[in-house]
């Protein structure tokens, strides 16, 4: 049985023994069951070179002789195979050319019609080969065979590039998608050898907690995603040093730049003390680092940021060469504020209780865009903030429910001829080199920097971690501590009995405070970005109360809705002749953040996590998402045409939209955005499939 979640595998002295080499048959099918599931949705290839059969209606359709000889080869097979084949299961039959079919065992699904069964690898069956002699089968014979299984996701891209039209190819796309394949099971290869942490809500601290969680949600990056975990520019050794999943503690390096070359925010008022030194450093560190500053004689008229190493190593003595030569860039030997990587490996984390972390550019390829940190962007995320706290005025709910990390304080570097242009028609807003120097101060509310509270990212939610052939879930810490399983935790049998409708509870619990926030939001006109690694879930009494965002540049707006509401246009800043896409045109439009954020990709991987992890019924668990959603269509306060708008988008739609992940890449090629590439298509809507069972 094959798995979608990383199986861990043990260091010992600091080496992986032979015996423990990583589990590559896992880390492939993984691999290859993404790249299935993007190749289907995606439509790589025109429907008529796709077909849907059983086994038994495939092998019929061939003479005697073959068929007895495609048996032949099946039991040269593993054992699942056998069995696939003769219970008569779902097989996709895709052409790959005249010659070639690959066929697919699937098995159906809830967010598509099929997914790839855990048991086998596709298999390719080539049509010309399949008249051997019976005499000839045999090991000396296998290079010929007419039945091959595909176990690795390069040999099966390969085959999905082949057959698509060479006219929707580019080379420099195509080698782009090869690169992040590679270096995507490159760093799952390196991330099997991470020693995750079992304790989680069990810290003594909220913010080991957090650290801890961070683990997790990095582990497997974005879910479902073939390319995420790859991240072009690290080595081997720089990813098991700043992956989050690897827990090493960084010790931040220092530029200072010159006031006439730093943009701030509009909270910054005063730089002498409005300067990240102030909110990062203590006393002492300030001391030393103003001591620097004064031996160079740039005390009163530079300011210091922090860099990230791998940043001060790869990117700033090339690209601020002309600067750090004229003396507006100077490298400062101070070293200080030692942070951690959280799963979205540029945001930055204090081991401490500090309300206080950091946001830092780092120009690594991570989903096909650069890591780095645009103005432009943390402009529009103090408009986006704007427009949440004003939300949380409107709605009493929405202030309890809806917390929000401060990051209205930034600095970033710009040239002196614009550094008090703030507006759209600013032609560094869109160069590179402005975006790979500043910092953003993320500040807490400060009654969530409390002991008796968790901070766990969504994303480590939707985790299984393999360890030692154990599976382990954060679920298990939650159910464990609520107070009504304390008295059965001397009791394991009744716990047992207990532990899946505990978590269904616990599930159900999430999906009220995640899916009823997110339509309250949709109310007021805007959709926050729902994926796991931005929605921290606040967990206090062993009960989710509320959720925490974080990356605000990424809020989606509906202006009509908005306007009901008398929240004004936010006047997003983009380039000049450039639809903004955080301008949703439609209803629909914005709602298909939820639906495919939201529930395709968040509530899918912890659905998924909980039925691998607890053997639990997946319609259950989409059940019970699905009655959080009519629930809240049915108490919050929406207007009669919101509410029959989400009803039907959400409940009763046959299809769902999905965004596309693949063919974007080939479409964008060498480009370096600062965004993930990522367009549209449809699937299945998983609720229309809970309903045929009800």
């Amino acid at each position: 049985m094959h798995t979608l979640f990383p199986v861990q595998t043990p260091v010992k002295n600091g080496h992986i023994e032979a015996k423990d080499k990583p589990n590559i048959e896992v880390i492939q099918w993984a691999l290859i069951s993404h790249l299935v599931e993007c190749f289907l949705l995606e439509q790589w290839v025109e429907e008529r070179y796709i077909q849907v059969t059983t086994t038994t209606e495939y092998l019929a359709t061939y003479k005697v002789s073959e068929a007895q000889n495609i048996h032949q080869f099946l039991a040269l097979l593993p054992q699942p195979y056998h069995q696939f084949f003769e219970q008569d299961s779902p097989l996709i039959v895709m052409e790959v050319d005249d010659d070639r079919q690959l066929l697919l065992l699937v098995e159906p699904a809830y967010v598509s019609p099929w997914r790839l069964s855990k048991s086998c690898f596709p298999i390719l069956h080539n049509l010309d080969n399949s008249a051997i002699n019976n005499n000839a089968i045999g090991s000396n014979a296998l290079v010929n065979k007419p039945l091959e299984s595909i176990s690795t996701a390069q040999q099966l891209l390969e085959i999905f590039l082949s057959m698509i039209d060479k006219a929707m190819l580019s080379d420099e796309g195509v080698a782009k998608l090869k690169e992040s394949l590679e270096s995507s099971l490159i760093a799952q290869k390196n991330s099997a050898a991470a020693n995750i942490s079992m304790a989680v809500c069990q810290r003594p601290y909220w913010h080991q907690t957090l650290i801890a969680a961070e683990q997790w949600a990095s582990l497997m990056d974005r879910p479902f995603h073939p390319l995420a975990k790859g991240k072009l520019g690290f080595t081997s050794a720089e990813y098991r040093r700043y992956l989050a999943e690897f827990n090493q503690p960084m010790k931040l390096v220092w530029v200072a730049i010159a006031k006439s070359h730093l943009m701030v925010a509009a909270h910054v008022i005063d730089l002498a003390a409005q300067n990240p030194a102030a909110y990062f450093l203590d006393e002492g560190q300030q001391q030393q680092l103003t001591q620097e500053l004064t031996a160079k004689r740039i005390a009163e008229t530079h300011v210091a940021l922090p860099v990230h190493p791998w940043q001060m190593t790869h990117v700033v003595d090339d690209m601020y060469a002309d600067e750090l030569a004229d003396g507006t860039v100077v490298i400062l030997d101070f070293e200080a504020l030692t942070a951690y990587a959280s799963s979205s490996m540029r945001s930055l984390l204090i081991d401490t209780d500090t309300p206080n972390s950091i946001k830092l550019p780092i120009g690594v390829h991570a989903l096909n865009s650069k890591r780095y940190l645009p103005v432009l962007k943390l402009i529009n995320g103090e408009k986006n903030q704007a427009i949440l706290m004003q939300a949380r005025d409107i709605d009493d709910t929405l202030a309890s429910q809806l917390r929000l990390w401060d990051e209205r304080l930034w600095w970033g570097f710009m040239s002196t001829t614009h550094l008090h242009d703030k507006s759209a028609i600013n032609p560094y807003f869109y160069q590179e080199k402005p975006t790979h120097l500043g910092v953003m101060l993320r500040q807490l509310p400060t009654d969530l920097c409390d002991d008796r509270v968790q901070l766990l990212p969504m994303a480590s939610l939707g985790m299984v971690v393999y360890k030692q052939g154990v599976s382990h879930h954060i679920f298990d810490e939650i159910i464990q501590g609520s107070s009504q399983n304390k008295s059965a935790a001397s009791h394991p049998d009744h716990l047992t009995a207990n532990k899946k409708s505990s978590v269904i509870r616990v599930f159900r619990d999430l999906c009220e405070v995640f899916l009823g926030t997110m339509l309250r939001c949709l109310r007021l006109g805007f959709a926050p970005e729902m994926h796991g690694q931005n929605i921290v879930l606040v967990l206090k009494n062993h009960h989710f109360t509320s959720l925490l965002l974080r990356d605000h540049d990424s809020i989606r707006v509906y202006l009509p809705w908005l306007a009901r509401h008398q929240i004004p246009d936010p006047h997003y800043l983009s380039p000049p002749e450039f639809k903004n896409r955080l301008y949703r045109e439609t209803p629909q439009s914005l709602i298909f953040y939820l639906q495919s954020l939201g529930v395709l990709v968040n509530i899918r991987a912890i659905i998924e996590s909980l039925v691998e992890h607890y053997s639990i019924n997946e319609e259950a668990l989409w059940h019970a998402a699905m009655i959080s959603i009519e629930t809240a269509l049915t108490t919050i306060d929406f207007d009669a045409d919101q509410r029959q708008i989400l009803r039907d988008e959400l409940l009763t739609n046959p299809e769902y939209p999905h965004k596309t992940l693949l063919l974007p890449v080939i479409a964008r090629g060498a480009d370096p955005h600062g965004s993930m590439p990522a367009g549209e298509s449809r699937t299945t809507n998983p609720f229309m499939q809970v309903k045929k069972h009800l």
